[in-house]
């Protein structure tokens, strides 16, 4: 447990080259990632950046959604706002605790906050997805000390996209 005595995990899925967005927008369309992503997360409690919450065009429904922007001004509807990472994450705290997932934190974007992140983080969630996609946001390197526990390989049905679910733990 890395932050306060939770679980820091990070949940997200990358390319072969640890491309996660690009425009804005996930690169590839994998309903069982979506659906992975959901189980992993809902009932708990996610902190994004204010990107990729406008990324989604929504909070995301049955768990506290926590945005980090530098934007006093900036709010959205169904949201927490931090104006730093620190501040979400102490903020956060409260929030998991009283929640259906109580020793968990879910990191889930973009590529700042995964870095900016990554020293705290406990397990990562990753779907390797099979492509190699010119995007404009990446996922650091997975650190040495992360190791692989886990991993289930799939092929999406509607696109022939191969993806892994990968657990690394620290």
């Amino acid at each position: 447990m890395s932050y306060q005595g939770l679980e820091v995990v990070h949940v997200v899925a990358l390319d072969q080259q640890r491309c996660i967005g690009k425009g804005n927008d996930l690169p590839w369309h994998i309903s069982a990632d979506l659906k992975h992503f959901k189980a992993i997360t809902q009932g708990g409690v996610v902190v994004m950046g204010r990107k990729t919450l406008e990324s989604m065009g929504r909070a995301l429904p049955k768990r506290v959604n926590w945005v980090i922007t530098r934007d006093p001004d900036w709010s959205f509807e169904g949201v927490k706002v931090a104006h730093s990472i620190a501040e979400a994450l102490q903020q956060a705290v409260t929030d998991v605790q009283v929640s259906e997932k109580p020793d968990t934190l879910f990191i889930i974007g973009g590529g700042e906050i995964f870095q900016q992140t990554l020293d705290i983080a406990d397990r990562l969630e990753l779907t390797h997805v099979e492509l190699d996609v010119q995007g404009d946001a990446y996922y650091p390197e997975i650190p040495d000390e992360f190791h692989k526990v886990s991993s289930e390989s799939h092929v999406d049905e509607s696109n022939g996209i191969s993806f892994e679910f990968a657990r690394y733990q620290k």
